[in-house]
């Protein structure tokens, strides 16, 4: 770079900025943005930062416009400018100069989903006075149902694992759902969603659908509540109930199978995940059989799950190869991620129980739905099955936000 020119940028760079923030609002109509950037272009002002927003047949835009070196009498020819512009198109403009400031700034984004209720934006934003938490920015849409609000938030220098745990208790207070993700994890786009199955994608728990044909139900679900809970350990669990189902006929999982049917709102979320051009996995604790059949009749891109031995056409009471625990489903989710090219940031995790934990902790955005209370501090968000297709809102950039 020659000296001439480095010369330039230095004048550049350390000439005056006087910044203005004008704030135009009023009804809608066409041409309002021209009106003005027009006004800025003829004094050859720079916008440093501009953004509109309609909504309802009403108009709102600020202008952050640097006014240079302008004289007194230059600048007061553009506020007149803009002052009978804004009168002409029936608009309100307020004019005020804007200081600068540096401050290091950590972002946060909180999404909450729910049945519009006149408490969760009041609930939301009198937590984050109480926090001294700046917002940002906020939206809200909805979309049949739901109502989904997006905050922006400058939480200074508090921990995103703090604010994290005071918004889920607000949000159980309120009686929404709520993800919380911090800058960088809501501004990288996500490519694949991996699935755990029971209690997420189907309503039922599998292995206790074989207990009950097996009349060890009891036994089954005790072992069950325990290692969801984390006070099992999940392979000895797991070695423990299939050993009750030892001279089970494999036909009869098969007809189980093809019962199986994901719930309306998980089969919805599959098929727009789809439509969106995301990839999609199950990666489940239950069994081939089941997840296979799954994978034929959804349109889910891959499917794993713990595999019985069989002989003879029976269930032997044991499992073949590795089974899938909760270290087993980051595995997998690993590997997947490494065939699709992609880095386990690109990825959204979604599951109920103990057995998840590490796959959600691990992935891009961790997504516990219903989940069992050790889940929720691995995750990044809350959800309820009710309010599963809210999470599309918050994910898909194009769609939602």
């Amino acid at each position: 770079m020659d000296k001439k020119y480095n010369n330039q940028i230095s004048q550049i760079s350390s000439q005056k900025r006087t910044l203005y923030l004008i704030s135009i609002f009023g009804p809608d109509r066409t041409g309002i943005t021209r009106e003005f950037s027009g006004i800025f272009a003829r004094r050859n002002l720079n916008i440093i930062d501009v953004e509109a927003i309609a909504m309802r047949g009403y108009f709102i835009m600020p202008f952050l416009v640097d006014f240079g070196n302008l004289d007194k009498d230059k600048f007061k020819e553009v506020e007149k400018d803009m002052k009978e512009t804004a009168l002409r198109l029936d608009l309100t403009i307020k004019i005020e100069e804007y200081k600068e400031y540096k401050k290091d700034k950590n972002i946060i984004y909180v999404s909450t989903i729910g049945r519009d209720k006149p408490r969760i934006i009041y609930g939301f934003t009198s937590l984050f006075a109480g926090l001294n938490l700046n917002v940002e920015r906020m939206k809200t849409i909805g979309r049949e149902d739901l109502a989904v609000t997006e905050y922006r938030l400058d939480i200074g220098g508090k921990k995103i694992s703090d604010m994290r745990k005071k918004i889920y208790e607000t949000a159980s207070e309120i009686g929404v759902d709520v993800i919380v993700r911090d800058r960088n994890t809501y501004e990288r786009a996500k490519k694949l969603v991996v699935f755990d199955l029971d209690g997420t994608l189907i309503d039922k728990e599998i292995i206790d659908e074989i207990a009950k044909f097996a009349n060890v139900e009891d036994e089954v679900k005790k072992i069950t509540k325990d290692a969801m809970e984390g006070r099992l350990e999940f392979k000895k669990a797991i070695k423990d109930r299939v050993k009750l189902f030892a001279g089970i006929d494999e036909n009869v999982l098969k007809n189980m199978a093809d019962e199986v049917v994901f719930t309306p709102e998980a089969k919805e979320l599959i098929y727009r995940l789809k439509e969106l051009n995301y990839r999609t996995a199950i990666i489940s604790g239950a069994f081939t059989v089941f997840t296979d059949v799954l994978k034929e009749k959804y349109p889910v891109d891959y499917a794993y799950g713990n595999k019985f031995e069989i002989k003879d056409g029976k269930l032997t009471g044991n499992l073949e190869g590795k089974i899938i625990d909760a270290y087993g489903k980051a595995k997998i989710m690993k590997e997947i991620a490494k065939k699709e090219g992609i880095s386990i940031n690109d990825i959204i995790a979604v599951g109920d129980g103990a057995n998840d934990r590490i796959m959600i902790k691990k992935a891009g955005l961790g997504i516990a739905l219903n989940p069992k209370k050790i889940l929720k501090k691995f995750s990044d968000g809350v959800i309820s099955r009710n309010a599963i297709k809210g999470l599309i809102m918050c994910i898909d950039k194009e769609k939602g936000f």
